[in-house]
Order: structure tokens, then sequence, then C-alpha cells
């Protein structure tokens, strides 16, 4: 633990160091994109200046970050126990300036609680504590609230024609089902190397090795192996709880990504290995025009060989499954509001599988505390409406969601044992300008409601309930 805190110190004190050679180098200086964490596009276009001493590789590069609060309640139903927490974090993030085509950055992430009930308070009906306020936290460590810094980014990039090579703690393009979800304190982060290539400006190609992830809400980094299984493991299709944490054997996960434009239409084709574990391929078509969006995705998942090598209840995915599904949605807009109908219905060939350790899956009907990773046999209605509010930087939107077909204690296409609910999300986003320009203010109001069974165990932190979210961004 010392020489993690020593590792940290060192890390920062480099920083501000930097950030004086940057302060020296004002004359010199480069703008930096507000939103600088997740813009890589951005990044990879950073032009090449004249280097005259080692210092300017630093005096020249950037300092970018944000600082965030964020406060959660979460209102359970009737006598059942009530949470709620205040963190506070932020992350500062240094990027050299290129030479050769070369640059390395590095990013450091922190939080700590400012306030919050007892978190750890067991339920006297339930015997379960809180679960989303612990996600601002570690929820590996339901003990610690202020030892929560991670190093988040080492990486080095080679940048080249039309396009660039990473190597190391990086930060990903998001993808379909893998993502950084920057939904709490923490978001989902990845060691390994990454490949990125334009072709002829319509072809986009994103090919990546991960091997080391540093899931959402902790603060360790884990090979892929011991990080798979990390969370709530669920249940067999037989009803069995799965273990399959420590025994998959997983050296890492593979991925293909192909992305172009045609005209009004828009192609991507997205492939995942899981070593040892799945074979899962996403293939998305949308039409656009200036008013109207019609798109469909589908997936199909397949198992991996090894996994029949192993005893039932330490299998990610059973050998018969063959997780498929379907999505669709239409969608209208105009300069002041947007409307769009989904609909996903998974078949009941097997079960949607994809570790929740990685990121959250994203389909048209996908919103905020809705899932479909562990549904078979389900279909899922979402109604979802944004409108800017007169002035362009405050806007309301709402989500409305329904699943179709999940039954508690029916486990061959129900992973974690929910009950078909309906859900209901506001969301409103005001942000700043003037002198306090990269600033803003989120709050989202979520709503979730069993439709067939309230019984304390199955609602408790999941449905019935209400959960207020505020959160303050300052981005810079």
């Amino acid at each position: 633990m010392h020489l993690k805190r020593k590792s940290y110190t060192l890390f920062w004190g480099w920083l501000l160091f930097f950030s004086g050679l940057t302060l020296i180098q004002a004359q010199h200086e480069t703008p930096v994109a507000s939103d600088s964490l997740n813009m890589l596009e951005a990044e990879s276009h950073n032009p090449e200046r004249p280097i005259e001493a080692l210092k300017d590789v630093f005096g020249l590069g950037t300092i970018s970050g944000h600082v965030r609060n964020y406060f959660m309640n979460t209102i359970n139903q009737g006598a059942l126990t009530d949470y709620y927490a205040n963190a506070i974090g932020g992350a500062m993030r240094f990027k050299s300036h290129r030479i050769f085509g070369f640059e390395f950055g590095a990013t450091g992430i922190f939080t700590y609680k400012l306030f919050s009930n007892d978190l750890n308070k067991e339920d006297p009906i339930t015997g379960g504590i809180a679960e989303f306020e612990h996600q601002l936290f570690d929820v590996l460590d339901t003990d610690n609230f202020n030892d929560l810094d991670r190093l988040e980014e080492l990486y080095v990039r080679y940048n080249f024609k039309h396009g660039y090579a990473t190597y190391g703690r990086l930060a990903i393009e998001d993808s379909p089902l893998k993502n950084r979800s920057d939904g709490r304190m923490k978001p989902f982060a990845f060691n390994g190397l990454w490949l990125h290539y334009d072709l002829l400006e319509k072809h986009r190609f994103n090919l990546a090795w991960i091997n080391r992830i540093s899931p959402r809400s902790t603060v360790e980094w884990f090979d892929f192996k011991e990080g798979i299984g990390l969370f709530n493991q669920g249940f067999q299709p037989d009803g069995t709880e799965a273990e399959y944490h420590e025994h998959l054997e997983s050296e890492g996960m593979a991925m293909l990504e192909y992305q172009t434009r045609i005209s009004n239409f828009s192609l991507k084709v997205y492939q995942w290995y899981l070593h040892h574990i799945s074979y899962s391929g996403w293939v998305g078509v949308e039409y656009e025009n200036q008013r109207w969006n019609l798109g469909v995705q589908y997936v199909l998942q397949l198992p991996d060989s090894f996994q029949s090598t192993l005893d039932y209840e330490q299998r990610f995915v059973q050998p018969e499954e063959r997780g498929q599904v379907i999505s669709g949605q239409i969608r209208y807009r105009n300069p002041d509001w947007e409307l769009r109908l989904a609909y996903t219905q998974a078949l009941a060939t097997g079960r949607f599988l994809f570790p929740r350790e990685l990121g959250r899956d994203n389909f048209y009907t996908s919103v905020s505390r809705s899932r479909l990773d562990g549904f078979g046999d389900t279909g899922v209605l979402t109604l979802s409406g944004d409108h800017t509010l007169g002035i362009d930087h405050f806007s309301a939107g709402f989500d409305y969601t329904r699943t179709f077909g999940p039954e508690v204690d029916a486990f061959a296409f129900n992973k974690y044992n929910l009950d078909a609910y309906q859900q209901f999300n506001l969301r409103l986003h005001y942000a700043l300008k003037g002198f306090f320009e990269g600033m803003h203010f989120e709050f989202l109001y979520v709503y979730r409601d069993n439709l067939n069974n309230s019984e304390p165990e199955v609602v408790f932190n999941r449905a019935n309930l209400h959960q207020i979210n505020f959160i303050t961004n300052f981005e810079f």
C-alpha cells in the first residue's frame, strides 16, 4: 500500500512539474479541447512543431482534465432501507508534444467521499447493503471511501499518415459493448494495443487487443483472467449459481471494427473475440436525412469450445447457447426537439452475454439504469425524447422503457433473475457559458417498477425504487 501511495505521489509531482513547464512555454502553447478525455480524433491530428530541446516535448504538451461532484439518493420500496452519498473527485491528464510521430500521455483520477449515510448498514428485511451508492467509490472494497486514486492512462502512441497505434493504459474509442461508460466517478479502463486506420476518408478500421482491465467503480488493475466475474456472476440456465470467476483462463479480448458511410447510409461492423469465452459479431445499418433516422442492429454470439471443458457452474456461456439480438429504431428531430421509438428482441436461442466488467451494452433501447445483458427470449420497448429549452445549452429529456418476458426464477433466459419491469427517466442538462464555460450540471431521476413480483428480496436496490442523481462537471 505504501508503494502504491508513493507511486501516485510521484505521478502527481511530475504532472505538476510538467504544468510549470507548460506555463514557461506559454508563447508556444497549443489549444486544448474542452472534452479532451474523450476526443481521440482530435489527439490523433495534433500537428508536430519544431523541437529545440527535450523540455519542449513536455513544455509544448497539453494538460486537461475535469472535476466532478456526484450526489446520489436511492429510495427503496416501503420499509426497505434508503441510501445516499456524495462523492467528489477529478482527473488530470498530460499529453506530450509529438516528436517524430511519437507522443505519450498519462492520466490520474481520484475520488473522495464528502458525506453519506451508512452505506454498509444491512437492510433488516433483505440483509443487503447499498449498491448504486457504492458504485461512486470502490465496489470491491465497500469500506474504502478515501484511498480511491487510479493511474488510468499511461501510453505511448505512434502517429502515421492515416492513423495511429497506441500501447499501454489507453483511452479507447467506445464501441457498442466495450466502452468507458463514464457515468460514475471512474469509467471502465483498459490496457493493451490499439490500431486505428482511415482508408480513403470513408473507411475506418480499429483493431485492438486488451489484456488488462480496471472496471468502472474500482481502483485496481486486473489481468483479464482475474477481471472477468468480479461483479455479480448471476445464475446458470438451470438455476445453479454461476461461479466462473478465475476459472475461464482467458488471456484477453480482440476486437475488429469497420465503419463506412455511403450517401445517407452508414454501416458499422464489430467482431469481438473473448479468449476461451465467446465470439460476438455486431452489424448496424442506418439511414439518415435531415429529419429522419432509421436503424437496425443485429448481434450473434457463439461460445468458445473451451467452455465445454469446464464444469457446468464454471462456464460463462453454455455450449448450446447462441445469443441473438435484433434492435431497431425510428427517430425524428427538428432544431428544438427529438423523438425516438425503439424495440429490441433477444431471441430464444440463448442469453445475450457480455462481461459487465468491460462496459455496458448500447442497443437502441438502452437507457441509464437499464441493460439487456443476461436476457434471452425478451423484448424491450423504449420511447425517448429530448427538447432544447429556449437556449442551446439547456435541455431536457425523458426515457420510458418496458421489458416483456422475464420472470423471477425462470433462469433459462434470465441470468440475473430479474422480473419484467417498466422504467421512467427524466434528464436535465445545463451548460454554463462565458467565464464559467466548461462547467455543466446534469440531473437524472429514475423510477423503476416491477410488473409481476414485488417481494423485498427481488426489488431491493433493483426495482420499485426512485433514484435522484445530481452531477456537477467542470472540464478544462
